[in-house]
């Protein structure tokens, strides 16, 4: 059973991070884009730097040297016990990257992949909870596996995180991992991708504008704005190359 003694409910996604060694460039991209402030943590060897809107954390964006393998956007499910769960994702066909380790002072994490290949995090959290805020501009709003082992994963996911994995009926090959009654992520089936990766959505006010903005800061657009019966989307690619999508519900929502 979901632990919802926890700040976010066992199995939702709790937060997100990035580690490169171009992280003076991704911040002075997002920051002005997404209404980001906060700065690199010194001493931290990461160079951490905690984003906040409104003074609330939405996303972290560290350093790696440029001798170290690039961290794309990685999320982080919420567990009780990392040291518990983390070695379930051998057990279920995935690997472990990083086994339980602590972050001092605000909590302890792991890193794996999953049957596909694609990289995710846990979090256990101690003073840090993960996200403070949702539903504003420059907060999450989604967060979605591409992969070709659409199946084989949400078997996973629900199996690591105690979720319900249920397949859309009006869209086969896509299925929502639900907890606690909500949906909490995705999970898209692809003929063919180069590589079976999460991403992001971050809400916006005005999805036009802000692709105009992105593209301005150096942006590449890989799905021109459309809208769905979700609302409207995007994809980009940011300056380094990281994937991400902006999103902005449907109107009346």
């Amino acid at each position: 059973m979901p632990d919802t003694t926890l700040p976010h409910p066992q199995g939702a996604v709790c937060w997100l991070d990035m580690l490169q060694s171009s992280q003076d460039q991704l911040l002075a991209f997002y920051q002005p884009l997404l209404g980001w402030s906060g700065e690199p943590i010194e001493p931290d060897v990461a160079k951490y730097a905690v984003q906040t809107v409104g003074g609330q954390a939405v996303a972290g964006i560290g350093y790696l040297p440029p001798e170290a393998p690039v961290m794309p956007w990685t999320g982080y499910f919420a567990v009780g016990q990392v040291d518990a769960v983390a070695p379930r994702i051998e057990e279920l066909g995935g690997r472990i990257l990083v086994a339980g380790m602590d972050a001092p002072g605000v909590g302890r994490f792991a890193h794996g992949t999953d049957p596909g290949g694609a990289s995710f995090g846990l979090w256990q959290p101690g003073p840090f909870p993960g996200f403070e805020v949702y539903g504003v501009h420059g907060t999450l709003a989604w967060f979605e596996l591409v992969t070709t082992e659409g199946k084989a994963s949400a078997d996973f996911y629900a199996a690591l995180l105690g979720a319900e994995a249920q397949e859309m009926p009006e869209m086969p090959g896509y299925w929502t991992l639900h907890v606690a009654g909500e949906p909490r992520a995705g999970i898209w089936q692809v003929d063919e991708v180069a590589v079976n990766h999460w991403r992001p959505y971050f809400l916006v006010d005005d999805v036009d504008a802000a692709v105009a903005a992105a593209v301005a800061g150096g942006a590449t657009v890989t799905d021109p704005a459309a809208d769905s019966p979700f609302g409207r989307t995007a994809g980009l690619l940011d300056p380094v190359g990281n994937e991400f999508k902006l999103a902005s519900p449907p109107p009346g929502t």
